[in-house]
């Protein structure tokens, strides 16, 4: 049975090159927002030409981040893919730290997912007032807050925040309802110590 998460570490720095292209994170990042879709449907999503995409998703496929979904093919010249895993990709950004290649790659991969998350969250600001008032009000769209804690306490926040995230996720895959209501959501997370890093000057 495929994995539903997979860990990136130094031994993925192909896949982590891979991501860094801006238009590869975008691609594979879509995929996994819109689920199965066929080259065509990409690129009309991207606004980019088929080769294109076509050859982007061959490179996301040779490290095992894309793969085809032949079942939902009509003839032999239709080809459609889906994302790899279906539910997470992480990495930790300490593996790196004695791995000069990976780091800047995987530094580069980090930007991309937050150029990303910034274009899906303007996105939303630009159209919000064309969706239902009551989504209007349900989307979140702030900051919510800080919190005096320890990298530790940090780290088990975010596994309390993945364990709900996870529930609310098998709740509405498990939903017994066909509401049309019922849409795909985002969930954009950032948290992240604020001020310098320990030892630099506020002013540097």
């Amino acid at each position: 049975m495929e994995q539903a998460s997979r860990h990136l570490g130094p031994k993925d720095a192909g896949a982590l090159k891979a991501l860094s292209h801006p238009l590869r994170m975008r691609l594979l990042l879509t995929v996994d927002e819109i689920g199965p879709a066929t080259v065509g449907m990409l690129a009309e999503h991207l606004t980019q030409p088929v080769g294109v995409i076509s050859y982007h998703l061959r490179q996301l496929a040779r490290h095992g981040l894309v793969a085809e979904v032949p079942e939902l093919a009509r003839d032999r010249r239709e080809r459609w893919w889906r994302f790899v895993p279906t539910e997470d990709l992480s990495l930790t950004p300490s593996e790196f730290a004695d791995d000069p290649v990976g780091l800047i790659a995987s530094r580069a991969t980090m930007l991309q997912w937050v150029e990303f998350t910034a274009e899906q969250t303007r996105r939303w600001v630009e159209d919000m007032h064309a969706w239902p008032r009551e989504w209007q009000d349900a989307a979140l769209l702030s900051r919510l807050g800080q919190m005096r804690l320890t990298s530790e306490e940090l780290r088990r926040f975010g596994k309390e925040l993945n364990e709900l995230v996870e529930r609310w996720q098998a709740h509405g895959e498990n939903a017994a309802d066909d509401s049309p209501d019922r849409r795909r959501v985002a969930l954009y997370c950032h948290a992240q110590p604020l001020g310098p890093p320990p030892g630099r000057s506020p002013t540097a």
